[in-house]
């Protein structure tokens, strides 16, 4: 008896461990925005605004790049060496989606440990930051895998002199890369641990770094950037053949009141709403008014169907 309750409790202090360390969560991908710099116009994006700025998007003219004269691309100067000294970044602006993911295509030519690029985010539009393997990191295990996944990034172990976590050294081959914001439940959390994940918006910081050992190396190049809200919900999205969207208010919401506007034959309709790991909560006739008050704080998604025409969107209550 004794034997057995040691085994139950040994299986219940490594689930933590050794059940919530999977790396990234795919999810159902709903809808995604692919950041690319030849398009001209580059929507939410923050360019190096330094006296001195590093970052510049243009054809590259570095032999290790490729040279390649048709793509844009962004990059820690188009044609001369990474400078000393050098600490310039541009950023991302992402609407937050409860576990989303951030990836993107890149190469680059450093001084290992002298010189490198660090991904990093912010929660409160850049008055502070955190590097993706910083305390949020969740890659090794955490409760419940809550926290910043990685997937094909540097580890704990690459690291610039200052200590940094960075992708340093060579990597001569284009390298996609990604990462992701987990929280898993729909549950809005108020302390403030440094992994509360939850806020409106999160900003994405690609910082490049280098010290005083001079070199003549290329640097940091990034081609483009995804970014991929998921739904988590079992055929929440692939059935949904136009994917339309209601005008639903107010949204968001504080008491979990929803109002949906009125439809042709709406009695033939079915209004089901999902949480945000996919779990189907809620399934009743359309109607005007939806209450999820009783559900916890956090980001939901529904779908309204008559068998043939399909609507769908996210529902948040604050």
């Amino acid at each position: 008896m004794f034997r057995k309750l040691r085994f139950l409790l040994l299986i219940l202090l490594l689930v933590p461990i050794i059940g919530f360390s999977q790396g990234i969560y795919e999810g159902d991908p709903g809808d995604s925005i692919i950041v690319r710099f030849d398009t001209g116009i580059i929507a939410n994006f923050f360019p190096d605004t330094s006296a001195t700025p590093l970052w510049q998007l243009g054809h590259g003219h570095k032999a290790f790049f490729g040279a390649d004269t048709a793509a844009v691309t962004m990059m820690t100067d188009t044609s001369l060496p990474y400078p000393v000294n050098a600490n310039n970044w541009f950023v991302i602006k992402a609407v937050y989606g409860f576990n989303f993911i951030v990836g993107f295509w890149h190469k680059y030519e450093t001084d290992t440990a002298h010189a490198g690029g660090i991904v990093e985010f912010s929660r409160d539009k850049g008055e502070t930051w955190q590097n993706v393997k910083g305390d949020c990191n969740a890659d090794s295990g955490s409760f419940f895998g809550i926290g910043v996944l990685t997937s094909n990034f540097y580890t704990f172990n690459d690291t610039l002199q200052t200590g940094e976590p960075a992708f340093t050294g060579v990597k001569d081959t284009v390298q996609y890369s990604r990462f992701q914001f987990f929280v898993g439940y729909p549950q809005k959390l108020t302390e403030t641990k440094p992994c509360n994940l939850y806020t409106d918006t999160m900003y994405i910081r690609f910082r490049f770094v280098s010290d005083t050992t001079v070199d003549t190396l290329a640097g940091w190049e990034i081609d483009s950037i995804k970014i991929e809200y998921d739904l988590y919900g079992d055929g929440l999205v692939r059935d949904a053949r136009n994917n339309n969207t209601f005008k639903v208010y107010p949204n968001p919401s504080s008491n979990g009141l929803f109002y949906f506007p009125r439809l042709d034959n709406e009695t033939d309709y079915r209004l089901e709403v999902y949480d945000a790991i996919g779990r189907r909560i809620l399934r009743v006739p359309y109607a005007h008014i939806l209450d999820i008050n009783s559900y916890p704080k956090g980001l939901y998604f529904y779908k309204v169907s008559d068998g043939t025409e399909y609507y769908s969107g996210q529902l948040q209550v604050e």
